[in-house]
């Protein structure tokens, strides 16, 4: 490998980069949005329409991810058998658990096996620029953007929300695109919150947060700072607090991650389930607030509301957990499974220290959002998400050394020298 090779993050820079991959991060960003177009202008969809997309992008990812190694065969087997097996003790057939936790897998896979960390800075900045770009298309043409994407409309023909549920006051939107107490981030701004290609404000902030992750430990990437602005873009549009609050705590954990053995970050989330669960039982508190602590309160009174059989996943119930992300997966595939899959992330191979501190970066975002949100699940967010972490856990390419300062002092020969005494 040239000297250039390994400046360029251990691969070749005169190596074409794949462009499906990229197709690929692309189509999961924005197919909603697609749909939503064909069913507010030509015709209408339904929640199979969705499902199949899904399974299309999912699978596609699998089949470019997969390789000769029977590692990644073996894990799939496994998974497969385990959900199998939840399934028949329940009984319920979900298919929806399996599609949960299958995204991360195949991303996973997909991003590793292209082994090239440019394709993930290209993929953030095109996904970047397409976000800001119909972002403020939505905040600055509000009445024309809805013409074309009747967001609420969109949401009742795949079935998410019930026509009952529908509220005149947001319109078009979806039920969070105005704020109804005052916005955080520049309130000038006003109630307004932008949804961009995913219909819906949450996202937006979460990828916005996604973007700035990978900026902050990409510090070689062409236009670094570019796709760092539009993920502080996203979060300003969209007025998300999480995202604001993520990019914060995601800088102090990008630098103490040397120092963070790898057994904190194994058991961080079951920590903090535990703390959660205890607060449930004994808070006495029942006023629930549209704030942080308002949301800890929630995610607690959910975790507690589980039956234990749902703990292990075992429970045929399904009821709305979706605003907790750890009560959620512990309903979905049970606490040995969680235990399960958070392991393999955290202990997957990284190839340098590099991208263990993205990893690290990754760990505190998800525990985060799952406090408020089971959106760690989503394929809009998740695929690129995903995609960046097994191509940083790819990337064997050595740590960028900065630049050395100039010597702006003048050079002289010893013969100079000689002539100057």
């Amino acid at each position: 490998m040239t000297g250039q090779a390994a400046m360029a993050g251990g691969v070749d820079p005169t190596r074409p980069m794949p462009t499906l991959p990229l197709a690929l991060l692309i189509g999961a960003l924005t197919f909603n949005m697609a749909l939503c177009f064909i069913n507010t202008n030509v015709m209408g969809i339904n929640d199979t329409m969705v499902m199949g997309c899904e399974v299309v992008l999912v699978a596609t990812a699998l089949y470019l991810g997969l390789g000769r190694n029977a590692a990644p065969y073996l894990l799939l087997a496994v998974f497969f058998s385990y959900a199998v097996l939840l399934m028949a003790m329940r009984p319920l057939i979900d298919p929806k658990a399996v599609r949960d936790f299958l995204i991360p897998v195949a991303f996973y896979l997909l991003g590793k096996s292209c082994n090239d960390p440019r394709l993930a800075d290209r993929a953030a900045l095109v996904s970047g620029i397409i976000v800001v770009v119909f972002g403020l298309f939505e905040f600055l043409a509000l009445d024309l953007y809805v013409t074309y994407f009747n967001i609420i409309k969109y949401y009742v023909a795949r079935g998410t929300v019930a026509p009952s549920d529908v509220s005149s006051q947001t319109g078009a939107l979806f039920a969070s695109g105005l704020r109804p107490d005052s916005r955080t981030l520049l309130p000038f701004l006003g109630p307004h919150r932008a949804s961009s290609v995913f219909l819906e404000p949450i996202s937006t902030g979460n990828f916005g947060a996604i973007l700035y992750i990978w900026a902050l430990n990409r510090p070689q990437m062409a236009k670094r700072w570019l796709t760092m602005a539009a993920g502080m873009t996203a979060i300003v549009l969209s007025d998300s607090r999480f995202g604001a609050n993520v990019c914060i705590v995601a800088t102090v954990a990008y630098f103490t991650a040397p120092i963070t053995p790898r057994f904190v970050w194994l058991a961080a989330p079951f920590v903090m389930l535990i703390g959660f669960a205890i607060y449930g039982f004994v808070s006495a508190e029942v006023n629930w607030q549209n704030n942080f602590a308002g949301r800890m309160l929630w995610t607690s009174r959910l975790i507690t509301s589980l039956s234990p059989a749902a703990v292990f996943g075992l429970s045929p119930d399904k009821p709305f957990l979706s605003d907790s992300g750890y009560a959620y997966s512990l309903n979905q595939i049970g606490l040995f499974g969680v235990i399960g899959f958070w392991s393999l992330f955290i202990f997957a191979p990284e190839k340098s220290p590099r991208a263990w501190r993205f990893k690290v970066c990754v760990a505190t975002y998800i525990c985060l959002l799952m406090i408020v949100s089971d959106s760690v699940y989503s394929i809009k967010t998740a695929a690129l998400l995903w995609f960046m972490t097994g191509s940083s856990d790819g990337d064997a390419g050595p740590e960028p050394v900065p630049a050395a300062p100039r010597n702006i002092a003048p050079e002289y020969s010893a013969a100079m020298a000689g002539r100057m005494h």
